[in-house]
């Protein structure tokens, strides 16, 4: 018998492809506007986390099961992580000879996640959608094809170029805690990062804006060394900075080598013009604060991180004061945790890293400072300071 599938063409039907770590963050923005949601996993433990998001999980092996063609037929928008191979895009390489575009009729909007590899190495220069690409790296040549694709499909496709993801569970805290994460030095190295939360804010624009046969790269405003970054989390939960390894004697899988392979700076330009997007996250600081304050469940917390430049004379009166300013500030009911500590390669710096339970108790805590000795012993120091949540 015929399968029959009924079409409700008043709703919309999200397809998610590969419902991986970014993907999975799309999910509730799709749900809190009404859509019902669709994502594929290779396997049945994830069915309980995509259900909790709303949505409902099918299996995908890499073979199109009927499910997933009746999904394919209600669709109206799709949304693809799946990630490639040597072929290209492994999704529509299943679907063999049937045509997409035939298989989900009804679909107005496809985004495929794809990432900043495919466009090489250009020595630290920055790098732009309409550029050539000149993949190196066999990832980067992978997403090349696994693009092209997917824009042959005949479907209303747009491309998002990944920078390098992170988000809450997706940061370096865990390693520095334990003390097994490095430095990798070499000289002029750039990365580019993108905050999960700023990936779904764009694809959501993007679906409210859609531009078929678009490229869009998505990083953040600030590339920057990636030992800059690992002490900046160091310094903010209070743990050892990281050893320093020179790149060339550092001992390195073939995959984590490759990454030193190529640098490159990416212009984000295009999608804040095209799309209105404006990152959350536009730097590496205020993102790994915002993963930290959910990692720790803070949802009505808030954090300060930043650092205090003391003049030299002054610099022996603020060391004996630090002790004190410290403990009363660790023994403030509302505060999680507070951190300051002198740079070891800038004496006259020290970087201050605290996070309270609510704006009610971080409001206190900066009352009480007005009139403490700190207050006076700093009282000529200059201040740097990022807050979120306040």
């Amino acid at each position: 018998m015929e399968r029959v599938v009924t079409i409700h063409l008043d709703k919309n039907h999200a397809l998610i492809l590969g419902a991986g770590y970014s993907a999975k963050h799309f999910i509730p923005a799709l749900i809190a506007q009404g859509f019902s949601v669709t994502a594929t996993t290779r396997t049945p433990a994830n069915f309980a986390t995509l259900s909790a998001l709303g949505a409902k999980p099918i299996i995908y092996d890499g073979a199109p099961s009927q499910t997933l063609l009746d999904a394919l037929a209600l669709a109206t928008h799709i949304l693809s992580s799946v990630p490639p191979n040597s072929k290209g895009d492994p999704f529509i390489q299943s679907l063999k000879t049937q045509n997409l575009t035939q298989i989900a009729p009804h679909t107005r909007w496809v985004g495929y996640l794809s990432a900043t590899s495919v466009y090489g190495d250009r020595k630290g220069q920055w790098v732009f959608e309409d550029e050539l690409l000149y993949p190196q790296t066999q990832r980067g040549k992978n997403r090349t094809q696994a693009e092209l694709d997917w824009l042959e499909t005949g479907l209303p496709v747009h491309i998002f170029r990944l920078a390098g993801i992170y988000g809450p569970n997706r940061t370096p805290f865990k390693r520095l805690k334990s003390g097994s994460a490095r430095a990798v030095i070499k000289d002029g190295h750039i990365v580019n990062r993108i905050h999960v939360d700023d990936i779904a804010q764009a694809l959501w624009l993007s679906v409210k804006h859609p531009k078929p046969l678009q490229i869009y790269n998505l990083s953040d405003d600030r590339p920057a060394p990636p030992q800059a970054v690992l002490e900046f989390a160091a310094d903010l939960i209070g743990a050892e900075r990281p050893k320093k390894v020179a790149h060339d004697h550092a001992e390195l899988s073939d995959m984590a080598r490759s990454f030193y392979t190529e640098t490159k700076r990416v212009s984000n330009q295009r999608a804040k013009d095209h799309l209105g997007w404006k990152p959350l996250y536009p730097n590496y600081k205020l993102g790994l604060m915002a993963a930290l304050k959910a990692e720790l469940g803070l949802v009505q917390g808030v954090l300060l991180s930043g650092y205090i430049d003391v003049p030299t004379v002054h610099l022996k009166s603020v060391l004996l004061g630090l002790p004190t300013h410290i403990r009363l500030s660790n023994q403030e009911k509302d505060c999680v945790y507070f951190h300051i500590r002198q740079d070891p390669d800038r004496p006259t710096r020290f970087h201050i890293s605290e996070a309270f339970k609510d704006i009610t108790g971080f409001t206190r805590h900066q009352a009480r400072m007005k009139n403490s000795e700190w207050a006076q012993i700093t009282k000529t120091v200059k201040r740097t300071y990022q807050t979120l949540g306040f």
